[in-house]
């Protein structure tokens, strides 16, 4: 496993070298013992890729595993049986992923890629949350990037009805990639998992996004374009995701809007519009129809429909949005200061887990808002 995560720091995430170079010597090991004399024979690495395998001692890959260990990040290698075979059919696939949680079974499982601009309007924040809740219902894994804005609003829709959500990321597990996200990660961590090809502290660049977005399309049996504006990165997932041969929707916008030109341009080419989420049913049906329930997924639960009882609550409720869970409807009603931290809600009797999933829900329904230093301010109705 430690020449793996070797080659793989030597080569950088979205390589296509690591399988040619693995074929000609056999094991990574046979690579790293080869690197100062053969491997620059065989003429294949870059001069940079070439001065790290020279420079790049063993004992990194030693670190980085002590690293995962004691921090809980599991890694899966090329050739385990757990890793996903839509991985190893990309021309670069990763030969290591850091996971934080359980990966699910993407080899048996239904799986569906939801994404979309961190800017992104009500109404798609809204499409990517409901749909997302509702796959999820009906047991297909929602994989996201685990940004803000739609990304967020996929993972939150799937968290709400205690579905199975992936979030990949564009940099390693531990790097304190966008703040305000960090408490929805470590729940995606316990109800799902989180999945990087970045060692544990590598932090994001530029380029990091267009590499993980390979991940996203290649995992997804189907691919979800929220909505995207002319130079999204929401296309380039598209993109792979065409190239990779897996099922791509768009959801319709208005076409005089900017934020939509680019996902309605896929659609003037030929992509199949999302009208509901039964156009997605439709394509899981005959393959997975012992892994889906479409009845549960239109299913209400009790939580939903349950009138309110008292004539108190439902004025201090009624303005409330329909659909909200009632442990975010109480943690909203009892906020009596504008201004509070999550520290500040540690009183109720809920688990983090239920804490977390409200305060996403509150900011999901602009109820409470992220502030500087971790505070979050409520939204006076």
């Amino acid at each position: 496993m430690k020449y793996l995560v070797w080659l793989q720091a030597v080569l950088r995430a979205g390589s296509n070298k690591a399988l040619p170079i693995l074929s000609h010597f056999g094991t990574a090991k046979a690579v790293y013992n080869a690197r100062n004399t053969a491997l620059r024979q065989m003429n294949i690495l870059s001069d940079g890729e070439m001065d790290r395998a020279e420079n790049l001692s063993i004992a990194f890959a030693e670190n980085v595993l002590s690293l995962c260990k004691k921090n809980g990040i599991k890694i899966v290698c090329y050739y385990d049986d757990n890793y996903p075979n839509a991985l190893r059919n990309i021309v670069n696939p990763p030969l290591v992923l850091y996971i934080k949680g359980e990966l699910p079974d993407f080899n048996t499982e239904p799986s569906v890629c939801i994404v979309g601009p961190r800017k992104v309007t009500e109404f798609g924040k809204k499409s990517a949350y409901s749909l997302a809740a509702r796959l999820s219902k009906s047991g297909i894994i929602v994989i996201s990037g685990g940004a803000k804005g739609a990304d967020t609003a996929a993972h939150v829709g799937a968290l709400k009805v205690n579905g199975k959500t992936v979030a990949i990321l564009p940099c390693g597990i531990m790097n304190d990639y966008l703040k305000d996200n960090a408490r929805l990660r470590e729940l995606i961590a316990k109800k799902g998992c989180l999945i990087s090809e970045y060692t544990p502290n590598f932090p994001v660049t530029k380029a990091s996004f267009r590499v993980r977005n390979r991940l996203l399309a290649a995992l997804g049996d189907t691919t979800i374009i929220v909505e995207a504006a002319e130079k999204s990165g929401a296309l380039i997932t598209a993109g792979y995701a065409c190239e990779y041969g897996r099922e791509l929707f768009v959801i319709p916008g208005n076409p005089t809007m900017p934020e939509y030109k680019g996902s309605n341009a896929l659609l003037r080419d030929g992509v199949h519009p999302l009208l509901d989420a039964g156009d997605i049913f439709r394509e899981y049906i005959s393959v997975y129809g012992d892994k889906i329930d479409i009845e549960k997924a239109y299913k209400k639960e009790k939580s939903e429909t349950e009138p309110v009882k008292s004539k108190k609550a439902q004025k201090i409720q009624k303005n409330l949005p329909s659909g909200l869970s009632k442990t975010a409807q109480m943690l909203y009603n009892s906020l009596n200061k504008q201004k509070f931290s999550a520290d500040d809600l540690l009183g109720f009797k809920i688990s983090d887990d239920e804490l977390i999933a409200a305060i996403t829900e509150l900011e999901m329904e602009h109820l409470i808002k992220a502030c500087a230093g971790g505070f979050y301010e409520k939204i006076e109705l």
